[in-house]
């Protein structure tokens, strides 16, 4: 167990509710998932239409709204590459054109956690408690069978395998992944150049996981003894010809091992998304392929440029995404709109895999969905119709809604519940409103909260003389 300064359990969390934001579905959809779709949406919660799913919002509170909303235990899938606590400041860059010329503008405004998220600084051991929070809170979201890969490099690796191991269990530690860039080339540094990252890949129970061997060219045929099983002796034994000479035959396919050597994005500018952090789907493409099933559930908390979520349209899973950065939250409603819009104009999806399952031939699953919405947690507009307002509120306190009063907008508790407007903080006339509806109820005897974004000073004087 690793301990540091300000190690806290994760007692409880609060869970906000969600706002939708927009849905996208494309012409060529029938209804929200389309003809093609393959996925067994049985399981998925009633509350969200069937397709994918992408939050804006600190991940600790969507995952806590994920599990909330009925999604625990039913994550097969986990892909997460955090800040890797490097120092680095990845601040966003905005090229604006017009008639005068080009203007750049550096950054944007950021609340707090987005922007100790996106530029990756932190403080002593705060680090680790962010990472902590959130990988307990994944454990709850994974199935029985789910697995989670946990992108990261050199600086906290070892940190991280110590919160891993406390947090999945020693014994359900799989692999340290190596990802050599292979194209990636460093000047002098005065020491050997670092190539390479680190995936650690966790089951959520050793004893039933997903796993499936995958393979991939390789760049020369080898020739390998020809084996056969020996039912008589019990073991795999070599072929020979009649005069004793071993039989060989060519390979053309390698069985992928734990060292995946898979350029790094910067080696293809059309790829590129001016995004900062973003991964080559070649990698992606690896981890969904062995650890999941078409038609599975695949979570990244930390999206990005949306690659993860675009794998696994791809091939086939379902997907959910989150991200406190807007930029990010942007580059994948385009991104994903794109792979959707190909998919839906094509009878297979665009992009084939680069490698196969082993002993698996078949053509990439049809998607899963060819709909998605972006939500929003705990980052509401509230410049919206009234009626949906008292939703979001209802639902963030626990009012449950009475339908059929004409004034009060449900019941917290004995309490009767009215959510004031939230174009303006509650006033002595909102209060005297309130105050007439009960008086013209003569047998209510339950009181009354009313629910606001603020009041004016004014209120307290009266409340204190009303009650």
């Amino acid at each position: 167990m690793l301990s540091w300064v300000g190690k806290r359990p994760l007692r409880e969390v609060r869970a906000f509710p969600a706002q939708l934001v927009e849905r996208f579905a494309s012409d060529g959809a029938d209804g929200a998932i389309g003809p093609s779709a393959s996925a067994d949406w049985t399981d998925w919660p009633d509350r969200y239409e069937r397709g994918g799913l992408l939050f804006h919002g600190d991940n600790k509170e969507v995952l806590a709204h994920l599990l909330s909303a009925g999604f625990r235990g039913k994550v097969d899938l986990v892909y997460i590459d955090p800040p890797f606590d490097s120092g680095a400041d990845y601040v966003r860059r905005v090229q604006l054109r017009g008639a005068s010329g080009t203007a750049r503008l550096d950054g944007e405004t950021y609340t707090l956690g987005e922007q100790i998220q996106y530029t990756d600084i932190w403080a002593n051991d705060t680090y680790l408690q962010f990472m902590y929070e959130r990988l307990l809170l994944l454990k709850e979201l994974l199935a029985p069978t789910g697995s989670v890969y946990l992108h990261c490099d050199w600086r906290r690796t070892m940190h991280l395998r110590a919160v891993m191991d406390e947090v999945f269990g020693a014994d359900n530690f799989l692999n340290e992944v190596i990802w050599y860039f292979a194209n990636k080339i460093q000047g002098n540094v005065n020491r050997f150049a670092t190539n390479h990252n680190n995936l650690l890949l966790y089951a959520k129970s050793r004893d039933d996981y997903t796993f499936h061997r995958i393979e991939e060219e390789r760049a020369k045929p080898i020739k390998v003894n020809r084996r056969y099983w020996d039912a008589v002796k019990g073991h795999f034994a070599t072929q020979r010809d009649e005069e004793g000479k071993v039989l060989y035959a060519d390979r053309s396919e390698r069985i992928i091992d734990d060292v995946w050597i898979v350029p790094a994005i910067s080696s293809d500018a059309s790829r590129q998304l001016d995004f900062p952090t973003q991964k080559p789907e070649e990698l992606l493409e690896r981890c969904v392929v062995a650890s999941s099933n078409p038609g599975d559930i695949v979570l990244d908390c930390f999206i990005g440029s949306g690659t993860t979520a675009a794998v696994a349209q791809k091939l086939g899973r379902r997907w959910i995404g989150a991200d406190i950065n807007k930029g990010a939250i942007q580059t994948s409603i385009k991104r994903l709109a794109g792979v959707i819009e190909e998919q839906a104009a094509a009878s297979v999806p665009a992009q084939q895999k680069a490698f196969k399952e082993a002993d698996d031939d078949a053509a990439p699953p049809p998607p899963a969905q060819l709909a998605f919405s972006t939500w929003r947690v705990n980052d509401y507009d509230l410049a919206i119709q009234h009626n949906e307002a008292v939703n979001l509120a209802c639902e963030h306190l626990g009012v449950e809604r009475t339908k059929t009063d004409p004034f009060f907008d449900g019941t917290l508790g004995k309490r009767l519940v009215k959510i004031v407007a939230f174009n303006h903080p509650a006033t002595v006339l909102d209060l005297q409103d309130a105050a007439r509806e009960l008086d013209s109820r003569p047998t209510e005897e339950r009181d009354a909260v009313l629910v606001a974004l603020g009041r004016e000073m004014s209120t307290e004087q009266w409340l204190a003389e009303h009650n």
